[in-house]
């Protein structure tokens, strides 16, 4: 049993190794079976609650700071930091995904907000040809948040591959809803 997880281990990092992640790149084990790659291990990685300061007063809600003075707020959640999806066996950002993008920018420029971008994919491939593609998804919404103007230090990606599905129905809905970077906070 130790030979095959030694086995799975190396093949994922040679995989992650050819597709890309070079030396410049921190890889390492997380406790769900996720492999960071670039910045924390998500699993690690502390979850901010859901409001950060900063932003415009329409596109936040006014809050009390304590003292009686009422601060911006923007809040981002689920509406702010939509999920990409992808095509089967892709990793480019179809034009369908164009909006979520400049939403999600948008919604990071106004907060300086740090965030994890989560590579998944569909069950469909060996567990490495996954985490590469998961690798690969995070790192082409990263890329494009990038372009936009989001700060570089305020990303970080890791990829779990197939192993965090948001649905496990065998039907091709599923499957779509499975192949995804999703966005968390991180501290």
């Amino acid at each position: 049993m130790k030979r095959i997880s030694i086995i799975s281990v190396v093949g994922v990092l040679f995989v992650l190794f050819i597709a890309g992640c070079g030396d410049d790149v921190k890889v390492s084990g997380g406790g769900s079976g996720a492999v960071a790659v670039q910045g924390q291990d998500a699993s690690t990685t502390p979850m901010n609650p859901i409001i950060v300061s900063g932003g415009d007063a329409d596109e936040g809600a006014n809050a009390s700071n304590g003292n009686g003075a009422s601060d911006n707020f923007v809040q981002l959640d689920a509406d702010s930091l939509p999920t990409i999806l992808f095509g089967f066996d892709k990793y480019t950002i179809g034009e369908d995904m164009l909006p979520n993008i400049e939403k999600v920018a948008n919604a990071l420029k106004q907060s300086g907000a740090k965030v994890v971008l989560e590579g998944n994919t569909d069950s469909f491939g060996s567990d490495e040809y996954n985490f590469a593609l998961g690798k690969k998804r995070a790192d082409s919404v990263r890329n494009a948040l990038e372009i936009r103007g989001v700060n570089p230090s305020n990303l970080s990606t890791v990829t779990y591959g197939e192993s965090k599905p948001v649905c496990t129905q065998a039907t091709q809905e599923c499957y779509k809803a499975n192949r995804r970077v999703d966005f968390k906070l991180a501290q």
